[in-house]
């Protein structure tokens, strides 16, 4: 990271900051600031931040507030602390940190095995029609993506992305090829500045949708492992759901969250 002794400027800061006046907690109106400045390019990677009190000095802000503030920056991947340097703006490959990523395991090395995707279809569905898998969206229609997932040399898991309609307004319906492989965390990140905070979870046995069935070309019924991943944001509000469907047998999967590496 460069290490330039030039602070950045509080102009773009300053200005972003008014622009999000709509924000009632300080220390959120100030990260949603950072966050703007960062992704309109005007504090770029490797950029050292001004002093946590002459930030102070040029907002209505107290010393609490701008710590907390960085501190969600830290934890979100977007800044870094250098001991005795000061606060930076991480590189951009940090930038976007996969916080939540879904990753099979080699049961003998315990390796990490980073899985393919490929999307068979694009559809908008109605959350009513999905009882509780859905009921958390505050809305009445979402896309769902529907996906095989695997690693080489196994067979592949069925897997049902949700995501909300707004952030695929440029995404046909069936349009898949461009979608293979896809992050929608960045996708999410890159596009609207949208980051997950949490995700929870809940997994059970259970027989496997009629869908998944046929997509990994097994006879039902067919009893396999369901689970379930609620993503939101830092507002705690509700941005992704997405349901693997494991057939019986297949490779152990798991979540592992990554911060970066300061």
């Amino acid at each position: 990271m460069n290490m330039s002794p030039n602070k950045l400027s509080l102009e773009p800061l300053l200005a972003h900051w008014k622009a999000a006046e709509d924000r009632p907690v300080k220390y959120q109106r100030l990260t949603e600031a950072f966050t703007a400045c960062i992704r309109s390019g005007a504090y770029a990677p490797g950029g050292h931040l001004p002093k946590e009190t002459e930030i102070c000095a040029a907002l209505p802000v107290g010393l609490s507030t701008v710590q907390k503030a960085l501190a969600q920056m830290v934890e979100e991947g977007l800044v870094v602390r250098r001991r005795k340097l000061g606060s930076f703006i991480a590189e951009a490959s940090n930038q976007v940190p996969e916080v939540h990523i879904y990753r099979f395991t080699d049961p003998v090395t315990g390796d990490e095995m980073m899985p393919f995707t490929r999307v068979l279809r694009v559809s908008r569905v109605q959350t009513s029609s999905f009882g509780p898998l859905l009921a958390d969206f505050d809305a009445d229609e979402v896309m769902r993506i529907d996906r095989l997932v695997w690693v080489t040399g196994e067979s592949p898991a069925f897997s049902s992305f949700y995501i909300r309609r707004e952030y695929t307004e440029d995404m046909p319906d069936n349009r898949t090829e461009t979608l293979h492989g896809a992050s929608y965390h960045r996708i999410l990140w890159e596009r609207y500045g949208i980051r997950i905070a949490r995700v929870r979870h809940a997994a059970c046995a259970e027989l496997l949708s009629r869908t998944a069935c046929d997509a990994l070309d097994l006879a039902a019924p067919h009893v396999g492992m369901l689970w379930d991943a609620y993503e939101f944001d830092r507002d705690d509000r509700l941005q992704i759901v997405q349901r693997f469907e494991l057939p019986r047998g297949h490779r152990p999967m798991q979540l592992v969250e990554r911060k970066s590496v300061l």
